[in-house]
């Protein structure tokens, strides 16, 4: 009697399609990490010197904080030395309001790479993060609403105006990214019929 196992399945070669997204995958998975990482230290930054920054490098005037350029009030440029502590905080919490979208856009876009990475393509993790991603630009779309608002309240004039080119974009793509997580989700939907049927 032979108690030799049996040989192992032979493991399939991966298509060069699907060597290629897992590639691309990881190479996109480290771009977005790594601007991630990036943005939210940028964020920070400029958060603390809205609050603390007393030197001439920094300004508010038209459309928003103006870096590198000294005050200038032919331009509308008024130093930040200029504003209450409450405007100031005001100010923090403005740019808060608009990096939050961001950051939550770049971490979900990382993780959905990361899923392709893995040779994760049509699964339920997929259509969540592209959900995700769009929520996260149409909130993007709707941040600078709130902040000028914020500023404005705190009795500092800025650009009142809303849904400017960029604005109008972030809504369509945070559609096309709803689209895209329910075409993710049919994806699945065939590829469990398929099994179905093996």
């Amino acid at each position: 009697m032979n108690f030799e196992p049996p040989p192992p399945a032979e493991v399939a070669e991966p298509s060069p399609n699907k060597r290629a997204i897992r590639r691309w995958s990881r190479a996109f998975s480290r771009l977005f990490a790594l601007a991630l990482v990036l943005f939210v230290g940028f964020a920070l930054l400029l958060g603390w010197a809205v609050l603390a920054y007393d030197g001439p490098f920094l300004s508010f005037g038209p459309g928003g904080i103006w870096i590198g350029r000294a005050p200038d009030a032919a331009m509308g440029l008024m130093p930040l030395t200029a504003f209450s502590p409450v405007q100031r905080i005001c100010g923090a919490l403005a740019i808060g309001f608009l990096a939050v979208p961001i950051i939550f856009i770049l971490f979900h876009l990382r993780a959905l790479f990361r899923l392709y990475a893995e040779g994760i393509v049509f699964a339920p993790a997929n259509a969540r993060r592209l959900r995700l991603a769009g929520l996260g630009l149409i909130l993007y779309a709707f941040a600078p609403f709130v902040a000028n608002r914020l500023i404005l309240i705190a009795g500092v004039t800025n650009d009142p105006a809303w849904l400017h080119f960029d604005e109008a974009l972030a809504l369509l793509l945070g559609a096309l990214f709803f689209v895209a997580a329910h075409v993710a989700a049919f994806g699945r939907e065939i590829e469990q019929e398929r099994a179905t049927f093996v």
